[in-house]
């Protein structure tokens, strides 16, 4: 029987405590795991470092990389546990997935603040390695400060890690300053995602501030900025407001964080079955085109008027978008269905697939639709679970339950790995990104035997295409948000059919 050990009592690790390092399943066991050739150089660069950054693309192993990293840290005298600062769903994919799988040393592992305290292994080893793992949204509660002080007194050399460091990117935030904070605390320091720069190079001065304070060359972040970027104030109406010219120097900003940082993309050191990409036309139905030319034409009305900010855009796209997938969320917060074929194709594309299909959808409602459709073959993962009911549904689903995933890519798009379905249908989406980007890469990684599919949703002659193309070219968010042509093609143009 496995044993449990709860860390916040941060117990002398000289004891009986119970202990990691193994796993039930076979395809995630230690012994069968072997290094690709770009961990063994990237390990070898980073394991004397006091601070690194694993910028490796979703899907490359950049976890298997951390804990070792960890592990010879641990051996080399340096530190006694580690502190990993994640997002809520990926806490327990460390516990759960990450640790029994890649750790070779006995462990320990403290999911908090969740009260699930996990071990595992030979029940009469003694943990070598520590490891608090902690969702980044409770640091600023005082119960962390209460614990994290504990922490500290048992373990004042000690290792700390933001995993998907993008959730520190903003320089002026309360947990950004706080997890800085957190980090000069520690001996040693790693930041690690596939995606370090969503909206743009801005996005990598708190991540890196996190290893160490100004080690980009700055400890301004105004300075920082233009330094890389041309910025003029522009004015609309009554309004005005600081916009990117172009980012420049971008070479020497490369050049500076080459200096402590791997950047690895999947087509430069794993061979992998091939990923395609379509679009299947879903026109709108009456309905939702009366609804969605309506709200077009207000925009208009402000833009002309160049009343037009950031939010006020990003609030028009996710409204039109909402429209197009078949929902509207009212004044008062409820969910208004709006007749749709969507659901239709879907079913005849999932019945086309041999196996497994994840979909995705951005709006709640979407969810709740499907899930009313195909009834028990779908197992639905929205936001709002507990962790344990999440671990749950992945772990069903992983064991071949249910013909469809239903999931969130702003919450469940992070640090999963899915390579047991190689088709992916996009139902909905938002205009973020980050969120695609992750999303996509939960089938495309280690393990993944099958060529992939990935399928958008769309009907072509809305902004929906216009988006979708934005989110798959890889280009910079910022930059578009506040370009007023583009804002005008993306309600003016009507589209071209799409094959």
């Amino acid at each position: 029987m496995e044993r449990r050990v709860s860390l916040v009592s941060f117990p002398d690790t000289s004891g009986g405590a119970g202990v990691g390092g193994s796993s039930s399943d076979p395809t995630t066991s230690r012994a069968r795991l072997q290094d690709f050739k770009h961990q063994s150089l990237i390990y070898g660069r980073a394991k004397d470092r006091p601070y690194y950054a694993l910028f490796m693309e979703q899907g490359t192993g950049k976890t298997r990389v951390a804990i070792k990293l960890a592990e010879n840290h641990l051996k080399e005298g340096r530190i006694q546990a580690v502190l990993v600062l994640t997002t809520k769903g990926l806490v327990r994919n460390w516990s759960d997935v990450e640790l029994p799988a890649h750790a070779s040393i006995p462990y320990a592992s403290d999911v908090w603040p969740n009260k699930r305290f996990m071990g595992g292994g030979s029940q009469g080893e003694t943990p070598e390695l520590n490891y608090w793992l902690v969702n980044i949204d409770a640091i600023l509660t005082p119960s962390f400060d209460k614990k994290y002080r504990e922490f500290l007194d048992h373990y004042p050399q000690h290792m700390a890690i933001v995993d998907e460091s993008t959730v520190i990117k903003t320089p002026s935030a309360k947990r950004t300053r706080k997890a800085i904070e957190l980090g000069t605390k520690a001996r040693v320091r790693l930041i690690m995602t596939g995606l370090p720069t969503p909206h743009g190079p801005f996005d990598l001065y708190s991540q890196c501030n996190f290893l160490k304070v100004g080690v980009l060359g700055f400890t301004r972040f105004l300075a920082f900025k233009h330094r890389y970027a041309d910025i003029v104030q522009v004015s609309y109406g009554q309004r005005s407001f600081p916009k990117i010219e172009r980012f420049k120097n971008l070479d020497e900003l490369k050049e500076n964080y080459a200096k402590f940082a791997s950047v690895i993309k999947k087509e430069d050191c794993l061979d992998l079955p091939p990923i395609s990409w379509r679009v299947v036309p879903v026109p709108l139905t009456v309905t939702q085109r009366r609804h969605y030319d309506q709200l077009r034409k207000e925009f208009i009305t402000v833009i002309k008027n160049e009343v037009v900010t950031a939010k006020i855009v990003i609030a028009m796209i996710n409204k039109a978008l909402q429209i197009c997938s078949g929902q509207i969320k009212a004044a008062n917060g409820t969910y208004i269905d709006i007749p749709t074929k969507r659901i239709e194709v879907l079913e005849e594309l999932v019945e086309e697939c041999a196996g497994q299909t994840i979909v995705w959808t951005a709006f709640v409602n979407n969810a709740t639709a499907i899930g009313k459709v195909f009834g028990k073959e779908a197992l639905l993962l929205p936001s709002g679970l507990t962790l344990d009911q999440r671990q749950m549904i992945l772990g069903r689903f992983k064991a071949g339950e249910g013909k469809i995933l239903v999931a969130n890519p702003a919450s469940a798009g992070h640090g999963l790995t899915l390579t047991n379905s190689s088709n992916m249908i996009h139902f909905s989406r938002s205009f973020n990104y980050e969120h695609r980007s992750q999303a996509d890469a939960r089938i495309h990684r280690i393990g993944q035997n099958n060529p992939c599919l990935v399928t958008d949703l769309l009907d072509p002659d809305t902004l929906e295409k216009k988006v979708v193309q934005i989110l798959t070219m890889r280009e910079e968010m910022a930059e578009f948000m506040m370009d007023s042509k583009f804002v005008r093609d993306l309600l003016n143009v009507k589209e071209e059919a799409m094959a």
